[in-house]
């Protein structure tokens, strides 16, 4: 896999993962487990190989948590719940955008399994069923490389721009 797909698959993961684990982050904060809600946050936040050259490691070159307030020091228990409302309409972007993505992929790449048994020989790239998935298939990896390159990578960005702001509030 070439670096490019590579960081776009990684950062459309992170992107796509925002919004579920930022709202399980607000149930643990919300019953009363806000380090755990801590952790979880900043897990996610450190873990995006961010710009900072190692690859979301400590400093050390390690990965892991070490066990210390290093990971978790600036999310708080409010700081979790900001960062979940204020971050909102971001996450929920980059989780519809990327759940289109994942569903048209399989729908796209699977033509054959879904309408076999229709009348594909007026669909584009018919008559054969192997015209019509190879136009499905290859059309579908263009739409992807863009939808996946530019506006998920946007959403990205300003997901870490947020998490930037709101986390290392404390750290200053």
């Amino acid at each position: 896999m070439t670096p490019l797909i590579r960081r776009t698959a990684r950062t459309a993961t992170r992107a796509f993962l925002t919004l579920p684990v930022g709202l399980a982050a607000v149930g643990l904060t919300l019953t009363g487990q806000p380090g755990r809600a801590a952790r979880v946050r900043a897990r996610l936040t450190d873990g995006d190989g961010g710009r900072d050259g190692d690859g979301g490691r400590d400093g050390d070159g390690r990965g892991g948590d070490g066990g210390g307030e290093g990971r978790t020091a600036g999310w708080t228990g409010r700081r979790v719940l900001g960062r979940a409302v204020l971050g909102l309409p971001l996450d929920t972007a980059a989780f519809v955008i990327v759940g289109y993505a994942l569903f048209n992929s399989v729908r796209n790449f699977g033509y054959p399994i879904w309408y076999l048994d229709t009348d594909y020989h007026q669909a584009w790239g018919g008559p054969t069923m192997a015209g019509v998935w190879a136009v499905h298939a290859g059309g579908w990896l263009l739409v992807l490389a863009l939808l996946l390159h530019w506006p998920v990578r946007w959403l990205a960005r300003g997901q870490r721009a947020l998490d930037r702001r709101i986390g290392a509030g404390a750290r200053r």
